[in-house]
């Protein structure tokens, strides 16, 4: 998908994979070195948001990243913390974490073009991401964010 914003055109991709097997550390750098993006993230697609919601988180933390704004020092670890509704990054990187799951999300996005490559054993199912119930509302993550600045 292809998007006009103030950062100029941006480039998104989402994806729900299913693996052969629980996805190991291994696995995890394998995926991590196939995406090109300026963002993104690898989530268990029990712990994904839906996609625009993913777009969003995205988009903030590149933005904030761009501004010199930002909670976190790496934009990935920003987008996957605003996914999981917490600032806290470590424990938002545990609640998301893809290790031990067979189903995971991937999500990239990119001021360039944005490429996600996957294994022929890897199973695309769509980028449908709601597999839970996602209490994490947009206005709820930016309230967050004005109570800490």
């Amino acid at each position: 998908m292809m998007l006009i914003t103030d950062l100029g055109i941006l480039n998104y991709d989402v994806v729900t994979i299913v693996l052969e097997k629980d996805v190991t550390e291994k696995d995890l750098k394998r995926i991590m070195e196939s995406i090109k993006a300026d963002v993104f993230m690898i989530l268990s697609a029990s712990a994904a948001p839906g996609d625009l919601d993913i777009l969003y988180y995205m988009y903030f933390a590149l933005r904030s990243h761009l501004n010199g704004t930002a909670i976190a020092r790496d934009p990935n670890m920003e987008a996957i913390a605003l996914s999981q509704c917490m600032l806290h990054i470590n424990d938002a990187v545990k609640k998301a974490s893809p290790i031990g799951h067979r189903v995971v999300t991937i999500a990239a996005l990119s001021r360039a073009s944005v490429r996600i490559d996957y294994s022929e054993g890897d199973k695309v199912i769509g980028s449908s991401t709601r597999f839970r119930e996602n209490n994490c509302s947009r206005k709820f993550i930016l309230l967050k964010l004005m109570e800490k600045y």
